[in-house]
C-alpha cells in the first residue's frame, strides 16, 4: 500500500491516467509512452468471517464517536506496564447495573480514571468487558455519526459486530477484572471541596504544558483567599476558586486534570477530597452521570 501510495502521488496531475493490470504488476500509463510500474502482490492476510451473533442491541446516532472522542485518554496504553498486567484497563470497559439496568462505561490507567453512567445506553445483560482504544475509535473513524449502530455479540461472548449503514466491523473483547475504581471518588460529604472555572482551568493546563519540558506538576495553593497556581519556578498565576472545608496545598499533572476538565460541558466544576493524602474526585454540579478520579502528585 505505502508504494502504490508513492508511486500514484509520483504521478502528472495534468494527465490522464490509464491503469493496466498485466499478471502481478501493475502499468500507469499517461502520455505515449510515458508508464510508471507498481508489483502487486498476492494476498496473504486470511479473510475475516461475519461471526453468528445471539444479542443484538442499538447506539443511537454520535453515541460511539462521543465515547471515543472523550475516554480513551482515561485508558492504560498497550503495551505499558500496568496494560501489560492487566490487559481490560487497556480498553473502555463496559457494564450493565443489575438492579437499575443502566449502563456504566470506565475507564483507568490506575493514575487516572473516568466513570460514566449512561441509562439511555444499551447494553448486553449480565457481559461486562472491555473495548480495546484502538478498535472503539477505529470503529468511530469508518461508522458514521449521523446514524444508527446497531452492536451485535456472539455466543461465547468474545466478538462484537458493529453495523452502521453499509458498513460491517468485527472487534474482539478485553476479559478479565476491572479495577473497582468508583470506591475511589470522593462524594458530597467530602472533607475538602474545590470550585474552579472550567475554561479557566483548562487554560492554565494548557498553558502549563506549553511551559513544561517534562511532566507539567501544578500545584495549587490557597492562602489569605488567594489561589494560584505554580509551575516549579516558571509559572505562578493567581486563579478564581473557591476552597471550602480543609483546606491544603496540592499537586497534581496538568494533562490529566485538562482531561478530566474537557469532560464536561459546564461553567464550574468541583474537586473534592476525602482527605489530604487521596485522589480528587472531578465533579459538576448539573449533573451526577460522569466524574472522574486524579491521583495527586507525591509532594
Amino acid at each position: 500500500m505505502a508504494e502504490l501510495e508513492l508511486k500514484v502521488n509520483a504521478l502528472p496531475s495534468d494527465e490522464d491516467i490509464t491503469v493496466q493490470l498485466n499478471g502481478n504488476l501493475l502499468y500507469l500509463r499517461w502520455g505515449r509512452n510515458s508508464k510508471i510500474v507498481c508489483e502487486i502482490l498476492a494476498e496473504t492476510a486470511p479473510l475475516i468471517e461475519i461471526p453468528k451473533t445471539v444479542e443484538t442491541i442499538i447506539w443511537k446516532p454520535g453515541v460511539l464517536q462521543a465515547y471515543a472522542r472523550t475516554l480513551p485518554a482515561f485508558a492504560a496504553k498497550t503495551g505499558s506496564s500496568n496494560g501489560n498486567n492487566n490487559p481490560v484497563i487497556t480498553g473502555v470497559h463496559f457494564s450493565k447495573e443489575k438492579d437499575t439496568g443502566e449502563t456504566y462505561v470506565r475507564a483507568t490507567n490506575q493514575y487516572r480514571a473516568v466513570t460514566v453512567k449512561s441509562p439511555m445506553t444499551e447494553w448486553f445483560e449480565g457481559v461486562s468487558f472491555s473495548i480495546p482504544t484502538e478498535s472503539l475509535q477505529g470503529l468511530a473513524d469508518i461508522l458514521s455519526a449521523d446514524g444508527e449502530v446497531t452492536i451485535r455479540i456472539n455466543e461465547a461472548k468474545t466478538l462484537l459486530v458493529f453495523k452502521s449503514g453499509l458498513t460491517t466491523a468485527v472487534t474482539r473483547v478485553l476479559v478479565g477484572v476491572f479495577p473497582d475504581i468508583d470506591n475511589g471518588y470522593a462524594d458530597n460529604s467530602a472533607n475538602t471541596k474545590w470550585i474552579f472555572d472550567r475554561m479557566e482551568l483548562i487554560d492554565l493546563c494548557k498553558r502549563a504544558r506549553q511551559l513544561s519540558q517534562s511532566r507539567p506538576a501544578l500545584t495549587i495553593r490557597s492562602e489569605n483567599s488567594k489561589v494560584t497556581a505554580e509551575l516549579d519556578s516558571i509559572l505562578t498565576q493567581q486563579i478564581g476558586a473557591v476552597a471550602e472545608g480543609e483546606v491544603f496545598n496540592f499537586k497534581v499533572d496538568a494533562e490529566y486534570i485538562e482531561l478530566a476538565a474537557s469532560l464536561f460541558r459546564t461553567e464550574e466544576v468541583q474537586l473534592l477530597f476525602k482527605n489530604e493524602n487521596s485522589p480528587l474526585t472531578f465533579v459538576c454540579e448539573e449533573t451526577d452521570h460522569i466524574k472522574a478520579l486524579i491521583g495527586q502528585i507525591k509532594k
